[in-house]
């Protein structure tokens, strides 16, 4: 455009198509690193988890601590149903039995 070769309108035509394609494609980006970081950290969090169970010995009362590492949500469906969203990803429906 500086030397002549381009007019005015249609070198802001053009660079605004150029700006809204680089938004595009830099979200794009970003939403492909999420989900590769994402995918990364929840293999992390399922060797975790497969290493603890993995133990020999076994728990034999609740350790708030243990749960908290290994338990993203819990989602409560109804008064006997819950669910337990790991942090690997894996999402578990159990119902509840009066003791």
């Amino acid at each position: 455009m500086a030397s002549g070769y381009l007019e005015p309108a249609l070198f802001n035509k053009e660079s605004n198509a150029l700006a809204a394609e680089t938004d595009v494609l830099r979200q794009e980006k970003d939403g492909l690193m999420h989900s590769i970081n994402g995918d990364k950290v929840k293999v992390e969090e399922l060797q975790r988890l497969m290493k603890f169970v993995s133990k020999e010995a076994m728990l034999t009362e609740f350790d708030d601590a243990v749960f908290l590492s290994f338990v993203e949500k819990v989602t409560v469906w109804t008064r006997t149903e819950v669910s337990f969203e790991l942090k690997c990803g894996l999402s578990l429906r159990e119902r509840l039995v009066e003791a």
